[in-house]
């Protein structure tokens, strides 16, 4: 007769559960839980996908405006530019590498009553910078290998709020001090606005300006990049790429990339998605208790034909096996339900864009994005399994126990 999994206990539990035949109450019961774990699976699924669409389209568009990591020497400066692109470049993984320094300073407008504006000032060099970041396609009216000296580059909610046009001068005061008649005073330098870009990320088009890197060089009095900006072949990549660089350099230089100054945010990302997907994967369980129900009526209706069963030679693990087979029956229709319902929403939803996000909510995030995981995919599906067969195994010990004597008197 087989196993405890074997043909002979799957056949029987199918008939159970086909059979054409009074019994109302059961079959609700088993559409109940099958319906339970499908709207569990769907549940767990599409939070996922959420959650991973999030931390992707974020970190996504985060490397879009800048580069993928960046290399700078522990001792301040680089101490041979050329060099250090030279060896960066040729590093497997490397796609393209930049110089630039960078300063922090206070935008202010001639004859504007407007008070300064905080700038995080890149003085990069135009012939390169376009090769490791996307943020330079929005810039107009030029490109940015025509940046000249003595020019920067702004963000449109710069330009809005202060009613810049092309060929306006305004003054940045450097925080890098020099001494002068009245004491220590921020260097201070005038530019013409060449043009002005637009990444939607507020943080970006509000703070950010771009100046050659021969301005920057003057204004520290030094002939060398502070760092080297690179780009690998994706984001992916990126570890790999990073570690390579950092073993041709030698232990004088260091890397990071925005995952490493924005950890905490990642990292938020990924414990909310496992804390919602346990949440939601209480909908599970809780159809759990439908399956014990059912199968416990199950067991009170077929008590008459377990009796006749084990009459006819079925032993104790062959019955306790019909009911471990039925529970996992339901577990398995319920779960390819939920998937067969998750998957091509979320596919959809996302390949459409078909939820829209205001602007308000989300400036660089315009729809809510969903990626599916072929591992939280597994995982949606192993942990329905997994708990149907636990829920089965109650009723089906009891349905195990049953005394065919008894049972057959009874009827």
């Amino acid at each position: 007769m087989g196993g405890p999994a074997g043909g002979f206990e799957r056949y029987i539990a199918a008939r159970y559960l086909t059979v054409k035949r009074p019994g109302a109450f059961v079959k609700v019961m088993v559409r109940f839980a099958t319906g339970g774990i499908a709207l569990g699976v769907f549940a767990m699924v599409v939070t996922m996908a959420l959650m991973n669409g999030f931390r992707e389209e974020i970190q996504a568009n985060l490397f879009s405006a800048t580069a993928h990591f960046t290399v700078a020497s522990i001792a301040g400066d680089l101490p041979d530019t050329q060099d250090a692109l030279k060896t960066i470049r040729a590093s497997k993984g490397v796609v393209a590498a930049s110089p630039m320094r960078f300063e922090k300073g206070l935008l202010r407008l001639p004859n504007s009553e407007a008070p300064p504006e905080a700038l995080a000032v890149k003085a990069i060099d135009p012939a390169t910078a376009g090769t490791t970041t996307s943020i330079f396609q929005s810039l107009a009216p030029i490109r940015i290998e025509a940046l000249k000296e003595g020019e920067v580059v702004l963000g449109k909610e710069l330009q809005r709020r202060f009613g810049l046009r092309v060929g306006d001068t305004v003054a940045i005061a450097f925080l890098r001090l020099d001494l002068g008649l009245g004491g220590l005073q921020p260097k201070v330098a005038a530019f013409t606005v060449a043009g002005f870009f637009e990444s939607h990320i507020s943080e970006y088009d509000k703070g950010w300006a771009f100046i050659h890197l021969e301005d920057a060089k003057r204004l520290a009095r030094t002939t060398e990049a502070e760092m080297i900006e690179v780009r690998a072949a994706s984001i992916d990549a990126i570890d790999a790429t990073k570690n390579g660089v950092m073993k041709t350099l030698g232990g004088t230089y260091l890397a990071t990339d925005l995952r490493d100054t924005n950890r905490a945010l990642f990292a938020a990302l990924r414990v909310e998605k496992w804390i919602f997907t346990a949440i939601l994967s209480l909908i599970v369980l809780v159809a759990a208790f439908n399956i014990v129900a059912s199968l416990v009526l199950f067991i009170t209706e077929k008590r008459r034909d377990l009796g006749v069963l084990l009459s006819l030679g079925a032993t104790p693990d062959q019955v306790k096996g019909i009911f471990v087979a039925q529970g996992l029956r339901i577990g398995v229709v319920g779960t390819l339900l939920g998937l067969a319902l998750s998957v091509p929403t979320c596919l959809l939803v996302d390949h459409w864009r078909l939820i829209r996000l205001p602007a308000a909510v989300y400036d660089f995030i315009t729809y809510v994005p969903l990626k599916l995981h072929p591992g939280d995919l597994a995982l949606a599906a192993a942990f329905p399994l997994l708990v149907a067969w636990a829920a089965s195994h109650l009723p089906a010990k009891r349905a195990a126990s049953v005394d065919p004597v008894d049972a057959l008197r009874a009827e």
